[in-house]
């Protein structure tokens, strides 16, 4: 391209163009270089055409319409813009965009790249991108209750112990005692039901639970047995109770299971350990030779296939037809006997696409607006879409909010530039459906605690929550995290929680409850997936929402804003406001970290 010609980004398949089964409606999206000031979109049926002038002689022309394409994320040097078209009646529909910049207009489609725009450009019947017939079954969906969902993640084994008479032998000091890789506190489910208290305090609605079935470790990630729920967590009637007072108190339950491998003393793998070749399961996993062994002395050189490199943990063949029944039977199985909402599915991206659209499948014939969530730390668009998971957990959105607000590895105008770049690149990845019920978390259980990446500061921790809490998707709070928990990495990550409350950070608990109840009066807002940057004399401003209100986001620049209180420390205020012209917004006020 020359000087001056914009870029462009769009392909006529997700994320950038879908059917919206909901709402009937086309919705497409357009990625543009920043000097690009408004967009607009040409499109018709492919087939429909008309004489041009409406002489009997004249030649043939594709008739068509033009629409405005809305700002959805914008501000710096990526633009993302976006339209929604009524569902054409033929159910075809064929476009183009035609962008405009301070000095000239460009014609982008798919045959040309991107050239200056004449008119002409739109008359070749192929110079266009197709969308060439909507199937509603191929349509993107999601369930619709997790984009007014707050979820809150336990780990049961440090959460709470309510029966201490299934306890492991040799328990540590809830108080005083320090997680370490084989450490036992004794949480259980009971301990989570006697909490549920502390939940809906909270305002959470959905609760995520990290594995509750047998396994030797404190995690559970190494499963000995997917149909039975661990002995010194309870039973399975413990798990079905917890789950209906769940329900009845408004919280959905969402279960971890690890289907990429198995725990070594998982009676199929000790079955392969014993009989060698000879097992019945010697092909329900990736064995390149015999004989296998339960230790090796050079874990490089193992012969079968693993998670990472742990002997103890032997990878799933899931293209095995018996295994693959074997694991979404397991995933069925709890569904119909507990009625759980969701499922997070560890190491899901090592796990053939083949295998989850039969999972996904056979799990929403069970129940048909169970939410799947996979666990990927990195771009997951081969995973999220029609067939498939509904989200994966945010990680990258939460590597931004970290870096910005807990690390401050951004500074000046600048850095809160290249923020909002990595923002709006991580709420752009997805269609808007699925945006909406991305699982956004800032730490879990295999990360450092929030408090913890922030040295301590709690004014850069409500920051980053807040800022979590305005944007759309299904937010997470970890455990403890609403009482000022820390601990660095796993297993430190893993403390106990703190239920004694002079231990507590009652005004940070209280701020949890505030800002939950924030997002939820304003979600049809949060979920509009609007979001615009604008910077003015040293003040960086998200607005975000549209329509009748907005909410406003303000960072500043080398200029201190004073929020609330006198000091500045006030970065949340939930008070309505209105400058009379407008419905009530509310104001978020936020400082750049690092900044006095």
């Amino acid at each position: 391209m020359g000087f001056g010609v914009p870029s462009a980004e769009h392909r006529a398949s997700l994320p950038y163009c879908y059917y919206d089964r909901y709402r009937e409606r086309v919705v497409l999206r357009l990625v543009s270089s920043g000097d690009v000031v408004r967009a607009a979109l040409v499109y018709g049926d492919p087939f429909r055409t008309e004489q041009e002038g409406g002489a009997p002689d004249s030649p043939w022309v594709w008739r068509y319409e033009k629409a405005d394409l809305e700002m959805q994320y914008g501000g710096s040097d990526r633009v993302v813009w976006r339209a929604e078209l009524k569902l054409p009646e033929t159910r075809r529909v064929k476009y183009g965009f035609i962008l405009k910049t301070a000095e000239t207009e460009f014609y982008f489609s798919e045959k040309e790249e991107m050239v200056p725009y004449t008119g002409e450009e739109i008359k070749d019947s192929f110079n266009f991108f197709f969308f060439p017939f909507i199937h509603e079954v191929d349509a993107p969906s999601a369930p619709e209750w997790v984009r007014n969902t707050v979820w809150y993640q336990i780990f049961p084994e440090r959460f709470c112990n309510g029966d201490p008479s299934i306890s492991p032998e040799g328990t540590a000091d809830w108080d005083t005692g320090r997680p370490g890789y084989r450490t036992f506190f004794g949480g259980d489910l009971a301990g989570i039901r006697q909490k549920l208290g502390h939940l809906r305090d909270l305002g959470v609605n959905g609760i995520y639970l990290t594995p509750v079935f047998s396994a030797p470790s404190n995690h559970k990630y190494d499963t000995a047995d997917y149909f039975t729920v661990d002995r010194h967590f309870g039973t399975g009637d413990d798990l079905k109770a917890l789950v209906a007072e769940a329900h009845r108190a408004g919280i959905r339950v969402m279960l971890d299971a690890v289907f990429n491998h198995i725990g070594a003393s998982h009676p199929f793998w000790q079955d392969v350990l014993k009989n060698q070749e000879n097992s019945a399961y010697r092909d329900y996993f990736h064995i390149h030779s015999f004989p296998v062994r339960e230790k090796y002395d050079d874990h490089f050189k193992i012969n079968y296939d693993t998670f990472s490199f742990v002997a103890g943990m032997p990878k799933w063949n899931t293209e095995n037809p018996q295994a693959r029944k074997y694991l979404i039977d397991a995933a069925v199985y709890w569904i119909r006997e507990c009625d759980i909402d969701a499922w997070r599915l560890d190491v899901s991206d090592e796990v053939s696409l083949d295998f989850w659209r039969e999972f996904s499948r056979s799990v929403r014939e069970a129940k048909a607006d169970c939410y799947i969530l996979g666990e990927m730390w990195h771009d997951a668009s081969n995973w999220v879409g029609p067939g498939y998971f509904d989200s994966a957990m945010n990680y990258p959105l939460g590597f931004a909010l970290t870096g910005f607000f807990l690390q401050k590895g951004y500074g000046g105008e600048a850095g809160v530039a290249a923020f909002n770049g990595r923002l709006a690149s991580a709420l752009s990845r997805y269609s808007d459906l699925h945006t909406r019920v991305a699982f956004n978390l800032l730490d879990s259980h295999d990360t450092s605690r929030a408090l913890t990446l922030a040295q301590g500061d709690k004014r850069a921790l409500r920051n980053a929550f807040t800022m979590l809490f305005l944007l759309p998707g299904s937010p997470c709070i970890f455990y403890g995290t609403e009482v000022g928990m820390e601990g660095s990495g796993d297993a430190d990550c893993r403390r106990p929680m703190i239920w004694d409350e002079e231990r507590q950070d009652g005004e940070l608990r209280a701020f949890f409850r505030e800002l939950i109840a924030f997002r939820k009066s304003h979600i049809a807002l949060i979920n509009s997936c609007l979001m615009l940057y604008e910077a003015e004399n040293g003040v960086s401003r998200w607005i975000i929402g549209g329509g009748d209100g907005a909410l406003r986001a303000v960072w500043a620049g080398e200029k201190p804003v004073r929020a609330a209180d006198e000091k500045g420390d006030c970065v949340f205020s939930a008070s309505p406001l209105s400058n009379g012209e407008i419905p009530p917004f509310t104001l978020a006020v936020f400082h750049i970290p690092g900044k006095a």
